[in-house]
């Protein structure tokens, strides 16, 4: 499995650096030939996936005893980049940054999902990039190369380098081969992005620093570590010793003892210090994460990105690189500093997710056009997740994470189909498109199954993750967050979901016909063998996900599981008494 996973981020990098190359073969060779490579990523990512679950099986006893992540082994380093300190007690891996990349519940199914977006990006693009097309799929490649980099990174230096990595190819696609505002639309997520990035840069920075001042032994020549399964561990070590130490020193009987007096004023410094950094070190951390979901107020720059990219771009953007700012809450955020969401994170991100639900739901509704739509859209289901995330229990967690698989697979299909339609009209613009149901009839059956998908309908894949996002928030057991008011409230993001989906079918594929006039050499015609490849398949996979998620649900229950156990510890630290006697 080493061999696999790193096999799984070498092919794009090789793929793109060969397709960049090609610049003289015409641009039918470079979409084959990135097609081949994107297609090469995806077997090896259904072949990982598969041989994961037999060695999740023979693991699961010692995951469970763990109070961190721990990637089984498929883990694999590779080499050390910098080293800073000699070996830690006779650990090489400790206190230095590490090429450490590896598989665990939490990235299984993003890779996977990650390969069948690119492939979709690639063939909804099939007949309209021709310029420069050896440029554009080269940078595709080494944009697939990046994400998979973030999403199988458990070293949190490596994980930030991928993480901004994304931006350069995106950039490049998007000012390049968008639309008559790309210029602005590229600038504007950069600025955004980049100023998000380097927030959360100075939070893994604070944090490193943070714990290593405040670990529990007094030894200043304790390594610097930037393993996030380490780094989770050092947190909560810190906080339970140091909360430890303050409350048995406040009911010892010997605390007349002028050194025991003295012990206890510096525990409890020591304690008061770890406490103001971490609410500072999440705020930072999660902003780049916010901006990456995007989460309201940062998700300004989403609407134009998604709009001015090229289709197969944005089907990137919404499905993919989204779930990047999800991932970056549940790999880092939330399992390293519980304290903080437990504390004020789940108050204030939740009422954040539930604007994002209702915002988004009503600027999708007031949209004139198809494309614009799904980018609303795509920023409102997306507040689900967070709404998840922060329930911090094991309901909440799980649903988010479904609801991302499930969010990519969808809004994936869905620009994919609008690619389509405006392959063959060029536009997506509701006033010149009515009727084409009577035309365009297994295309338009197949938009309409989708559409159902992501409205939520009961059976299908959209349902699965939302109603549990909204079960796990009117069940948490935070009490500084009125939960049942917030998921109540909440809830009519699906029905403002319905109203403005099912609108979108009734305009564009019901009704009298009317097309746009277009000069096209070629008749409208139904829908193709390449999107039959594409829209079919992952149709079923749909709806195999919306009637049994099960096997999904077990797979991950490992980190979930974990993930709420810290939550839950965080909040009977929160409670322990930290006051002289």
């Amino acid at each position: 499995m080493s061999q696999l996973v790193l096999l799984l981020l070498l092919v794009p990098l090789a793929g793109g650096l060969a397709t960049l190359l090609v610049r003289n073969s015409g641009h039918e060779f470079a979409r084959k030939l990135a097609l081949g490579f994107f297609l090469l990523n995806l077997f090896i990512s259904l072949k990982l996936t598969w041989d994961y679950l037999p060695l999740l099986e023979k693991h699961s006893v010692s995951v469970e005893e763990k109070l961190t992540f721990v990637p089984l082994e498929s883990s694999v380093t590779v080499f050390d980049l910098v080293r800073f300190q000699p070996a830690y007690q006779g650990r090489p891996d400790v206190g230095s940054i590490r090429f450490f990349i590896g598989v665990d519940g939490l990235n299984l199914f993003l890779l996977p999902l990650t390969c069948i977006l690119f492939v979709g990006s690639v063939l909804a693009t099939w007949n309209s990039i021709r310029e420069r097309s050896h440029l554009y799929y080269g940078l595709l490649l080494l944009l697939q190369f990046s994400t998979i980099g973030a999403f199988l990174s458990f070293d949190v230096i490596v994980f930030y380098a991928f993480f901004e990595l994304t931006l350069i190819p995106l950039l490049f696609l998007i000012a390049m081969w968008g639309g008559p505002n790309r210029q602005y639309a590229a600038k504007k997520l950069f600025v955004y992005t980049l100023g998000g990035g380097l927030a959360t840069l100075l939070g893994i920075i604070g944090l490193v620093s943070a714990l290593n001042q405040n670990h529990l032994d007094d030894n200043n020549d304790l390594p610097i570590t930037f393993s996030i399964p380490e780094l989770i561990t050092a947190s909560h070590d810190t906080q339970v010793g140091l909360n430890k130490k303050v409350y048995e020193a406040n009911n010892d009987k010997d605390l007349i003892n002028p050194l025991l007096k003295t012990n206890l004023e510096i525990n409890k410094s020591r304690l008061d210090y770890w406490t103001s950094c971490q609410k500072w070190i999440f705020l930072l951390l999660a902003t780049g994460f916010l901006v990456k979901l995007p989460a309201f107020p940062f998700h300004t720059w989403q609407p134009t990105a998604y709009y001015e990219a090229p289709t197969g771009v944005t089907l990137v953007l919404g499905g993919i690189l989204a779930k990047l700012g999800v991932f970056g809450f549940l790999r880092l955020c939330v399992p390293m500093l519980p304290v903080p969401a437990w504390e004020f994170g789940t108050y204030l991100f939740s009422v954040l997710a539930m604007i994002a639900i209702l915002y988004g739901a009503a600027c999708a509704i007031a949209q004139d056009d198809l494309k614009r739509m799904l980018a609303y859209s795509s920023f409102s289901h997306l507040g689900f997740c967070l709404l998840g995330i922060f329930a911090l229990n094991e309901t909440g967690l799980t649903g988010s994470y479904l609801q991302m698989i499930n969010h990519g697979l969808n809004v994936g299909a869905l620009f994919f189909i609008c690619e389509s339609i405006n392959t063959r009209y060029g536009t997506t613009k509701f006033k010149d498109l009515q009727g084409l149901g009577s035309k365009l009839k297994v295309l338009s059956g197949i938009s309409v199954f989708y559409v159902m998908c992501s409205v939520g309908l009961p059976g299908l894949n959209g349902f699965v993750g939302e109603i549990m996002c909204l079960f796990g928030m009117f069940d948490t057991r935070n009490p500084n967050v009125a939960g049942k008011f917030i998921a109540s409230i909440s809830s009519l993001g699906m029905v403002f979901g319905a109203w403005y989906l099912i609108s979108m079918v009734m305009k564009v594929f019901f009704g009298k016909l009317l097309e746009p006039v277009f000069k096209k050499e070629d008749p409208v015609s139904d829908i193709t063998l390449t999107e039959k490849l594409f829209l079919f398949p992952l149709a079923a996979l749909c709806l195999f996900l919306g009637v049994y998620p099960q096997p999904m649900i077990e797979t991950i229950r490992p980190e979930i599981h974990l993930i709420s156990k810290l939550n839950l510890q965080a909040n009977n630290l929160l409670l322990v008494p930290k006051t002289d006697k």
